[in-house]
């Protein structure tokens, strides 16, 4: 799934970015560096053109803006830091908004679902990033109470979140088997029904072949003595 490889590679980004030392660089100007970001984000936007002509890469950027900015975010710091990895992953936020949008038209409704689950998804990886830090985080011991509760809340916050995604996901898969056993069910009577009329269907086929009626057994030629 095309989330779950963004996901993986957001965490893998910011544990990079977390643990890696700095790496020396010759010093830049802000305006060069601007500059240098700004080709990066531009050859980004070139690939998701010839991959998805229909596209705008603008809309990928606003997308991801509203229901999964820390993806986005993701891709603005590889823009910054990780320029040879920023454009396969521009493309892989391309590749998950095309399979979203095609669903606006198609299937409304699926289209919602998946809008609300990128929003949760993204809440989530939010809260755990926080958890996380405040679990590193160091002060002094004046602070370790504030830092304790503010950590039990966004733990609860997100213990409800995962609740309601887990819900809302059993809901749907109900909704589905009810869907799949309706469907079952009518196969199952129309099936009948074609049991039910089977001399008839296959009069009519016979009838279409031979212009003439369907034959009963003693109807057979009978052999010459």
């Amino acid at each position: 799934m095309i989330i779950a490889v963004l996901a993986a590679m957001l965490v893998l980004g910011n544990a990079k970015a977390q643990t890696a030392p700095p790496a020396a660089a010759p010093a830049v100007s802000a305006a060069a560096a601007e500059k240098a970001v700004q080709l990066v984000q531009r050859d980004a936007f070139a690939a998701v053109r010839e991959k998805y002509p229909q596209t705008n890469p603008d809309d990928v950027v606003a997308f991801h803006r509203q229901y999964a900015p820390d993806l986005l975010a993701e891709w603005e710091r590889r823009c910054r830091e990780e320029a040879t990895s920023a454009k396969a992953y521009f493309l892989l936020l391309a590749d998950n908004f095309a399979a979203i949008d095609v669903l606006r038209k198609d299937d409304p409704d699926e289209y919602e679902r998946q809008i609300r689950q990128q929003q949760t998804e993204s809440q989530v990886r939010s809260l755990s990033r926080q958890i996380q830090a405040l679990a590193v985080k160091e002060g002094d011991g004046a602070d370790e109470p504030d830092r304790l509760l503010a950590r039990q809340r966004l733990k609860l916050e997100l213990k409800h979140l995962l609740e309601k995604s887990f819900d809302e996901a059993q809901q749907r898969q109900l909704i589905e088997i009810n869907r799949l056993e309706a469907e079952m069910r009518n196969l199952r009577r129309l099936a009948d029904e074609r049991a039910a009329n089977r001399r008839l269907i296959l009069g009519q086929r016979f009838y279409i072949l031979t212009g003439d009626v369907w034959p009963e057994e003693h109807q057979h030629d009978q052999p010459r003595e």
